[in-house]
């Protein structure tokens, strides 16, 4: 967006079913020196809609009133808060209620008609475009600072993934007594940093992923493959974990499931992370049960835990990045507070989608819905700010 001190003509629509207080806008309009103007109007609530939908104008007047519709329902379906140019709702009677509620809508101003002259209308337009600019350099700013940040996080972790490697590598060596025996007492500290190196590894692969996701550099491998056969995979992966936590896992599934097109190693990492999470916060010998159902359109599947659950306050924020919950698990657990968040991402590309519930009388239920048929392009969906 220029710089609204050097545009040489901005284009205004005026939204109003009234002809009378157009003319007299008109009127206004064709008064002001100060700007180059070029004004269209439209009275109709739909032509508005397509005409703004175009997004060929660089500033929306709106009346209140228009006729079956609200000026509040144009400003309800353009989302203005995503938009760079600014919308001034325009009425007939001054209401504080009413000027509230456009301000929560992000209309730039609110005028009430045969309260301002050319000068006041001027100043309101020019302050507006303005206001707009400023938002949208701060808007690019962040974007900026948030790639650049992405970027950071992505080659720190590839440094730091090679070294810590070779570190598991060679305590592994030594742990297992390729180079001679160790004493008991050195081995069980080998023994701990080596944990302690896995877990770091797992944190330096969690932020590679997100910024693999978050970068649009991600891209899908999509192939035929059996849902059935995988979970299999991944739950006989996660069985001695599970023993070590005297916890019991249960598969329920039809027979002769679909094979479906999917990124077989990217949603294998998302039942992994979800059949975890269900172990991680769940206490010692409880069950876990993974449930497949499907759909003419979807596989569905279900991992049901007994744990601690999710508070109803805290699940505005369930798939945000570096969100970590307190509940009596956690402190225990650790984590970076990303895996929840990549999984969505992930299923998201797919066309899917991450759905939660809780347990009853504990715990969660996390279900993750596939599409049967296969998404068109593998690639990040992002929300554009217009």
């Amino acid at each position: 967006m220029l710089d609204p001190r050097h545009l040489t003509n901005i284009r205004v629509l005026v939204v109003d079913d009234d002809e009378d207080d157009w003319l007299l806008t008109k009127v206004l309009f064709s008064k002001i020196k100060d700007l180059s103007l070029t004004v269209d109007w439209t009275r109709s609530y739909d032509d508005a809609i397509k005409q703004i939908d175009k997004g060929v104008h660089d500033v929306y007047m709106i009346d209140y009133r228009l006729g079956a519709h609200t000026g509040m329902e144009i400003l309800e379906h353009a989302h203005p808060e995503r938009r760079r140019q600014p919308f001034i709702l325009i009425t007939g009677v001054l209401d504080s209620e009413l000027e509230w509620r456009s301000v929560r809508l992000a209309a730039s101003d609110y005028l009430v008609k045969g309260s301002f002259d050319e000068i006041a209308l001027s100043r309101t337009i020019s302050y507006a475009l303005q206001r707009k600019f400023i938002e949208q350099q701060r808007i690019d700013q962040l974007i900026e600072l948030n790639q650049a940040k992405d970027e950071f996080i992505s080659i720190a972790s590839h440094q730091l993934r090679t070294p810590a490697t070779g570190v598991k590598q060679y305590l592994g060596m030594v742990v297992e007594g390729f180079v001679g025996d160790v004493p008991k007492t050195q081995l069980a500290l080998l023994k701990q940093a080596y944990r302690s190196n896995e877990r770091q590894l797992r944190i330096i692969n969690d932020l590679l992923k997100v910024a693999q996701v978050d970068s649009g550099k991600l891209k899908l491998q999509l192939d035929q493959v059996s849902v059935e056969h995988l979970l299999e995979e991944v739950i006989d992966e996660q069985r001695s974990s599970l023993k070590e936590r005297s916890q019991r896992i249960k598969l329920k599934q039809p027979d002769d499931l679909p094979s479906i097109s999917f990124d077989a190693g990217a949603i294998r990492m998302v039942f992994e992370n979800i059949i975890n999470n269900a172990s991680k916060y769940s206490h010692e010998g409880s069950d876990i049960e993974v449930v497949v159902t499907e759909t003419d359109e979807t596989l569905n599947i279900s991992v049901r835990d007994e744990g601690v659950g999710i508070s109803e306050d805290d699940l505005p924020r369930l798939f945000e990045k570096f969100v970590r919950f307190n509940n009596p698990l956690s402190t225990k657990v650790g984590g970076t507070g990303l895996g929840l968040y990549w999984a969505k991402r992930i299923v998201d590309m797919h066309g899917g989608r991450i759905d939660y519930r809780p347990n009853v009388p504990s715990g969660s239920v996390f279900t993750i819905v596939l599409p049967k048929m296969p998404v068109e392009k593998s690639e990040v969906f992002h929300t554009q700010y217009k």
